[in-house]
């Protein structure tokens, strides 16, 4: 945190649904010189899709869809381009579905409409490309599904059943010329450093992408998370295994992404582990299966390039190799 400049994070260590480390460091709020607490919540950006595959993962296991399903089981007047997408090509950007680059406060069925109307940037399967609006589909669907908005869906069988209470979006939204959010509980301040001065920095996260990114957690709540999944309390790590971990390939090469979404970084390791990055170094999450082990870091530094779990994992995870190759970028 010294030699990077980074103001405040809290860290997570799980192994086999027990807390081994969950630590709070630095500042949450730099103006009014607020501690890191457990309980602060911080802009996880990217790691948001854990939990929607998450709840991806419950509604498989419920019988409540399949990865394997077209979308257009559950989207009326789908273009001819998109009959041969399933619900598994959202999941591993394998869509070939463009990004919205439309009005920030659109509505979702808005976006969906103007991606119906657009082309593929490529023809499903033969490519992967990470893209928000592939999740953003993807709740759209979960919507369909519950008849219910994808925050109450996520609150209601992910979060709540997980103990995750420290958790909220801010509901950005747009009224007239001004900008409204929902009050968050101990909500950190993200920074960034600009002329050599730290800048209160926030990215915009419009409601329709909210299943890809946006989410505010506490490291108490991943933590809980974490545990949750050791626990079986959702669906059991027998069914959800093989979707988390297993690497596929894409159009000749080894896929980035599980069928379920998740992260699966290359290493010169037989280690396996999965998960994802956000922000750039907002969240960082890794779970490591055979070996029991959770790790997730949280910071308020909008410059911090991922790395961190990985670091620390490192220092619990038997043969795998350590790395100090920490960065930041200039935003």
């Amino acid at each position: 945190m010294k030699a990077l400049s980074i103001p405040g994070l809290a860290v997570a260590v799980i192994k086999n649904g027990k807390r081994v480390k969950v630590s709070a460091y630095g500042t949450a709020n730099l103006e009014w010189n607020c501690p890191v607490t457990i309980h602060t919540n911080f802009q996880i950006a990217s790691c948001t899709k854990l939990l929607t595959s998450t709840l991806v993962l419950k509604a498989i296991h419920a019988g409540k869809l399949r990865l394997e399903d077209p979308i257009g089981k559950y989207l009326d007047s789908i273009p001819t381009s998109w009959q041969p997408l399933r619900v598994q090509h959202l999941l591993s950007h394998t869509s070939g579905l463009r990004e919205f680059r439309g009005e920030t406060y659109a509505s979702t069925a808005t976006v969906v409409r103007a991606l119906k109307d657009s082309t593929l940037e490529y023809e499903p399967v033969t490519r992967q490309h990470y893209a928000q609006a592939d999740f953003m589909l993807a709740g759209h669907i979960l919507e369909k599904i519950y008849g219910k908005p994808f925050p109450q869906i996520l609150r209601e069988g992910v979060l709540l059943p997980l103990h995750m209470t420290d958790r909220a979006y801010d509901m950005e939204r747009r009224v007239g010329s001004i900008m409204r959010t929902d009050l968050i509980p101990q909500k950190a301040t993200t920074y960034y450093d600009w002329e050599k001065q730290l800048r209160a920095y926030k990215f915009i996260y419009p409601q329709y992408s909210y299943t890809a990114g946006g989410y505010f957690s506490s490291i108490d709540d991943l933590a809980n998370w974490a545990i949750g999944l050791d626990q079986n309390v959702l669906f059991p790590a027998s069914f959800a295994n093989p979707l988390l971990y297993t690497r596929g390939s894409v159009g000749g090469k080894p896929s980035a992404f599980s069928a379920a979404g998740w992260g699966l970084p290359e290493e010169e390791t037989s280690i396996t582990y999965a998960g994802h990055s956000g922000g750039p170094g907002l969240g960082d999450v890794w779970r490591f299966p055979e070996e029991g082990y959770t790790v997730v870091v949280v910071t308020n530094d909008g410059e911090l390039l991922p790395g961190l779990a990985r670091a620390i994992a490192a220092f619990y995870v038997p043969g795998l190799a350590r790395t100090t190759a920490l960065k930041k970028f200039e935003r």
